[in-house]
């Protein structure tokens, strides 16, 4: 058995909270630091299907990527979807912890993830400046690759429901920019184009960003915000099952991706 606060502090050697970008609401996010912990839930999100999971499971705690609380609320009861959830939690004694952009960012973190996960060479920071959230990762294709071809590997790699796109389907892709999340937009843009990269590997992509991304020479392959960051459940679960061996660690299998497309 294992007190919370240890478990928090083996997250934060690899991604420590200061990394996070400025707002974000990373660390313990629901629960007493020193409460005995047997068994943990890693989700993307706290949501009502993962919060029964954890029940069914006998879960004494859930670690997220997204936070569960992102805005400010001014009460916790049931009358709202948000605090029907954090009284079950709260009162199953269930707590839960946040890595969210600091686990994006920081060395051996998501970023770093998708790079390995796709094979890429040559590892490059993009826009490593704190506390920009786009601290990204670029390198290049082993060989050369047309962009339709490129789409659909991205898809067979992460395993994306679809292969979505912009850009001639002809163009050569060679050096990839990635960063994870929501980063479709002009700052993210200006950061991949001037590490030189003529892909970039982004989500929730927008008709105007698909349009601005042609002024940047960019094309896009949108990973879906859930596809680019659920892979962090494979840095989570190695870490805490190296450091915590009678903790036993269970990866959600809630299929937590919102988007479905019919082929």
């Amino acid at each position: 058995m294992y007190k919370m606060s240890e478990i928090i502090e083996i997250i934060e050697e690899l991604c420590p909270r200061e990394l996070a970008m400025e707002g974000d609401n990373v660390g313990l996010i629901l629960g007493r630091a020193d409460a005995d912990v047997t068994r943990v839930l890693l989700a993307l999100d706290v949501t009502d299907d993962v919060i029964e999971e954890a029940l069914e499971e006998g879960c004494d705690a859930i670690v997220t990527h997204h936070p569960l609380l992102r805005n400010g609320m001014k009460q916790i009861n049931d009358s709202t979807p948000q605090g029907h959830r954090l009284l079950t939690l709260a009162e199953n004694r269930i707590a839960v912890y946040s890595a969210h952009t600091n686990l994006d960012m920081c060395d051996g973190g998501i970023n770093d993830e998708l790079f390995d996960m796709l094979g890429l060479e040559n590892r490059e920071s993009i826009a490593p400046e704190k506390p920009s959230v786009f601290s990204g990762r670029a390198g290049f294709l082993p060989e050369p690759m047309k962009l339709s071809e490129f789409a659909l590997f991205v898809k067979e790699r992460l395993e994306l429901p679809g292969a979505i796109y912009c850009g001639n389907p002809l163009g050569m892709v060679r050096k990839v920019g990635i960063i994870a999340g929501g980063s479709a937009n002009e700052r993210c843009f200006t950061g991949v184009a001037m590490a030189e990269c003529d892909t970039f590997i982004t989500s929730d992509i927008k008709y105007s960003a698909a349009l601005l991304a042609r002024d940047f020479s960019l094309n896009l392959v949108d990973a879906t915000h859930y596809g680019s960051e659920i892979v962090f459940t494979r840095i989570i679960e190695p870490l805490l099952n190296r450091n915590f061996p009678n903790l036993e660690v269970i990866v959600s299998q809630i299929d937590g991706q919102p988007f479905r497309i019919e082929n």
